[in-house]
């Protein structure tokens, strides 16, 4: 599928095409996240000013995704992370994926964040090598250890 792409500043409208791109998004990552807590999640960073979707359309489809969000620390000030990276398969190869990481990366930067993260599961790492993609855009691997809570 070779098409001419928009990608624009997703809204609360947009949530009934993005939804369905999660769930793949999850699915190929392995992720388990109900389809609830997903809009219920995606309503409430759309209402957030430290939060950005982006959704890419083609032909007026909803084909990709990329999102991020800020948070603040002493060590690093603004900080960014790019939350979420996804194009359907059949729009994969034709540069999508850099322009959804460069639209984040340009909001992130926008907003004054100094330095910008991502977490790449092993399963997409496996599946679609993104640390050479994200290497294109300076990401260098880091020797932290991620570790989440759920409570």
């Amino acid at each position: 599928m070779t098409s001419t792409f928009s990608i624009t500043r997703a809204v609360l409208a947009d949530v009934p095409s993005l939804v369905p791109l999660y769930e793949s998004f999850f699915a190929e990552d392995a992720i388990t996240v109900a389809r609830p807590e997903i809009e219920a999640n995606l309503r409430q960073m759309l209402a957030d000013d430290r939060a950005a979707v982006f959704v890419a359309r083609a032909g007026g489809e909803a084909v990709g995704l990329s999102s991020g969000s800020l948070t603040c620390g002493v060590e690093f000030g603004w900080a960014a992370e790019i939350e979420d990276l996804f194009v359907v398969p059949a729009c994969r190869g034709q540069g999508l994926a850099r322009r959804l990481v460069e639209v984040a990366l340009a909001w992130a930067d926008d907003r004054g964040a100094h330095q910008t993260l991502l977490v790449i599961t092993p399963e997409a790492e496996e599946a679609q090598s993104l640390t050479a993609l994200y290497a294109k855009f300076g990401f260098v691997r880091s020797d932290r250890v991620l570790m989440y809570r759920t409570p």
